[in-house]
């Protein structure tokens, strides 16, 4: 089980948007009001054990509350190991964000393919500044995935850094991460810096297409690290720092928890792609239903 952490009636009702917006946008008209919830759960109590939460979900015929319940102790999990250094549980907390998908309508979840070439679905997103920005997310990579991307673009502009310090914990399967330096003073150019430019979006969690376009600064690029990552470990990459990911486990999948986060520091988020592109449109296949991937990690687990 998770670190049976307290959770008060304050921070709950500070996750309470985070989660929500981590769905699709008509899980809103689904899920009861807040101010209900916190008459439910807390009654006349400032804190509730997660244990206690979870059995509530476990309990009530609701199934967009459980799946809210599930995700937020899921994330609150996470977020707790990550800022106390402790080691995360991956196969108990994937119980519990996976129930927190199976139980709603499938359109209720955003899951679209990111331009690195997996399948992203969010699961928390605080962004009301910056230095507190926390944006949490899904990731599977599968082979049954390609037939939905350009595979060219997607390793054209793979090597990227972010703004925010992130990091990774392996679900299941091998992940490889590549870091890279460069040197924009060289003759020996092949690649140039590329900004990505995002179409705005019915839900701002993730977006439809995005366009790279380059700023026309080349530069020579060095890989100074290949890692493989395996199930229970993880990797972190500081802000603005250049790495390339993806997964050594075909035929079958690799998933991690990804989260971004503004409290260890702001950088700059860039794409490294091939210097004589203009400018390249990645479209984002929207509203891929997951379950098959769930099931697949699932016999993995």
């Amino acid at each position: 089980m998770p670190h049976n952490q307290i959770i008060n009636i304050t921070d709950f009702c500070d996750s309470y948007n985070p989660i929500v917006k981590s769905y699709a946008t008509g899980f809103l008209s689904k899920i009861i009001a807040l101010d209900d919830i916190k008459t439910l759960l807390f009654n006349d109590f400032s804190t509730k054990p997660t244990k206690e939460l979870i059995d509530f979900a476990d309990e009530t015929s609701d199934n967009y509350f459980s799946s809210f319940i599930y995700r937020l102790v899921g994330v609150k999990e996470i977020i707790f190991c990550r800022e106390n250094k402790k080691q995360l549980d991956t196969n108990e907390v994937w119980k519990l964000i996976s129930k927190s998908i199976r139980i709603i309508p499938a359109e209720l979840t955003i899951s679209s393919i990111g331009s690195q070439g997996f399948l992203s679905i969010p699961l928390y997103k605080q962004d009301a500044s910056l230095i507190n920005f926390d944006f949490i997310r899904l990731h599977i990579w599968d082979d049954s995935l390609e037939e939905y991307m350009d595979l060219k673009k997607c390793k054209d502009f793979s090597i990227h850094s972010h703004t925010f310090f992130t990091k990774s914990w392996i679900i299941t399967g091998k992940v490889q991460n590549d870091r890279y330096e460069y040197e924009t003073d060289s003759g020996d150019t092949t690649h140039s810096f590329f900004e990505v430019q995002y179409n705005k979006s019915l839900n701002e969690v993730n977006q439809h297409t995005s366009k790279a376009v380059n700023k026309n600064i080349n530069a020579r690029l060095f890989k100074t690290s290949e890692e493989t990552h395996f199930a229970k470990g993880y990797y972190e990459i500081e802000p603005s720092k250049l790495h390339q990911s993806g997964h050594v486990n075909s035929p079958n999948s690799s998933a991690t928890f990804f989260s971004f986060t503004g409290k260890d520091g702001l950088g700059e988020s860039f794409v490294i792609g091939p210097k004589d592109i203009v400018e390249s449109e990645i479209n984002r296949k929207m509203n891929i239903s997951p379950i098959y991937l769930l099931d697949k990690i699932d016999t993995q687990l």
